[in-house]
């Protein structure tokens, strides 16, 4: 019973510091979002006036919350999907035996390299009229002009810049789950008349990378849900709130309108929103699991 506690005591002091710092950096902050989001708070005031879910409805019924939702679903599918998709097959392409093989690797990571702020000033200027897209499509007499300054295109070309610069860091994970498979079961596949690309991959490559794939999906959904300053430096949630997603209207409301009540709801409704979307994901690759084995 003594070598017991002494173990629980010894335990207990190792663990110590991960928990005060998990809970003095994550839990807390959390728990005071979730505590700020039922008051109302400029932000300078000693007071905070409780509102219930006052502010929760005010935010809902703000003209532009609108918007900024469809805003945000459409730049977490426009990224994440592509995203992905280019990276599987950038990793598929890098995990052959191809005589340039690490040379691809690199030039597909590299852009993950680069801050999202070099990133994004580099594409706001090959973006603008007479910029590096402007020139390149001139030769075939199209001139997009400034790709960033019109409402039309902005969110795309802010997704394309995204997608660009995560597709080589989704090519390194697949890439770790693809030289996990033993080269063993393409044989034994090869033997059963599984020979042609596509057919092993349906059936054996892609079933194999089911890990591999939920993590990937859960991270590009959180930094795609968390996405800002790409498009703080590409179009400042312009033009014409186009590009403005819920992290960016987060920010503003409580860094630029001083509404901080009104930006830990939001912040509130994007936590749950995530959580809902990873428990979903969890529940859906656990219940596949259990159905390929």
């Amino acid at each position: 019973m003594v070598g017991r506690r002494r173990l629980w005591g010894w335990a207990a002091l190792f663990l110590a510091p991960a928990v005060i710092l998990t809970a003095v950096f994550f839990y807390y902050p959390m728990g005071y979002i979730l505590w700020l989001s039922v008051h109302h708070w400029n932000g300078l005031s000693p007071i905070k006036s409780f509102t219930g879910f006052a502010e929760f409805h005010h935010l809902v019924d703000e003209s532009i919350f609108g918007l900024v939702i469809r805003n945000t679903v459409l730049f977490v599918i426009g990224t994440v999907i592509p995203s992905i998709a280019i990276g599987l097959g950038l990793a598929l392409l890098a995990n052959r035996p191809l005589p340039l093989r690490n040379l691809l690797r690199g030039i597909s990571f590299a852009p993950y390299l680069v801050s999202f702020v070099s990133a994004g000033l580099a594409w706001v200027w090959m973006g603008s009229s007479g910029g590096l897209f402007d020139h390149l499509l001139g030769v075939f007499g199209v001139h997009p002009g400034n790709l960033v300054d019109d409402p039309s295109t902005a969110l795309i070309y802010v997704i394309a810049m995204y997608t660009w610069k995560m597709a080589g860091y989704n090519m390194v994970l697949y890439l770790a789950g693809l030289q996990t498979i033993p080269h063993e079961i393409y044989e034994a596949g090869a033997i059963d008349g599984l020979k042609d690309g596509w057919t092993q991959f349906r059936t054996i490559t892609w079933p194999m990378l089911r890990n591999s794939t939920f993590f990937v999906v859960i991270i590009n959904l959180i930094f795609s849900f968390r996405a800002f300053s790409a498009i703080y430096v590409m179009t400042n949630g312009g033009p014409v709130n186009s590009t403005t997603t819920l992290v960016y209207y987060i920010w503003n409301l409580a860094f630029v309108q001083n509404s901080w009540g009104q930006a830990a709801a939001a912040s509130t409704l994007l936590l749950i929103v995530v959580l809902v979307l990873t428990v979903g994901m969890v529940r859906y690759f656990t219940k596949e699991a259990f159905r390929i084995s």
